[in-house]
C-alpha cells in the first residue's frame, strides 16, 4: 500500500489550478483522516465518511462512481478550445492518478443542493482522497 504523505503530495499535484464545475467553480483540495484500522474496515461506509468530515449523523448522503461523478469533466468535446482541451486531459490524469493511488476509491455526495463530495480511498494508515464542494439546483 502507498504511503500517506506520498499520497497526498500526488494528489496535491494533481489537483494544483483545478477546479470542478457546477453550478459553483470550487477547488479540489486533498485531504487523509487516520485510522489505523481503515483496511480492515473497508469498504467506507456512509456514517464513517460523516463522522471523520465532521457532518451531522443524518445528513443525506448518496454514493457514485468515479467515472458517473468525473463524467463532464473528463469528456472531450469538437467545440473545447485548446485551454478546456488541456483542462480535461487533466481530470483525465486526476482520475487515473486516484485510481492508482487509492485503494477501493469511492464518491461520496452529502448534502442535498449544496453537497460536499468525498473521493476517498484507502491508503497506509487510514483514508485519504479529495473533497470539493457542489452546487446543483
Amino acid at each position: 500500500m502507498i504511503d500517506s504523505k506520498y499520497t497526498l503530495s500526488l494528489l496535491e499535484k494533481a489537483t494544483e489550478g483545478l477546479l470542478y464545475l457546477s453550478e459553483t467553480d470550487a477547488p479540489l483540495v486533498p485531504f487523509f483522516w487516520p485510522d489505523a484500522n481503515a483496511a480492515s474496515l473497508s469498504p467506507l461506509s456512509a456514517a464513517r465518511v460523516l463522522g471523520f468530515a465532521g457532518d451531522k449523523p443524518d445528513a443525506p448522503v448518496k454514493t457514485t462512481t468515479l467515472a458517473t461523478f468525473f463524467r463532464a469533466a473528463t469528456k472531450e468535446e469538437s467545440w473545447q478550445s485548446a485551454q478546456e482541451r488541456a483542462e480535461t486531459s487533466r481530470f483525465k490524469d486526476l482520475v487515473t492518478t486516484i485510481k492508482s493511488t487509492l485503494k477501493q476509491p469511492q464518491v461520496f455526495r452529502v448534502g442535498k443542493v449544496e453537497m460536499d463530495v468525498y473521493i476517498v480511498g484507502i491508503v497506509e494508515g487510514g483514508y485519504a482522497g479529495i473533497k470539493t464542494r457542489i452546487v446543483e439546483t
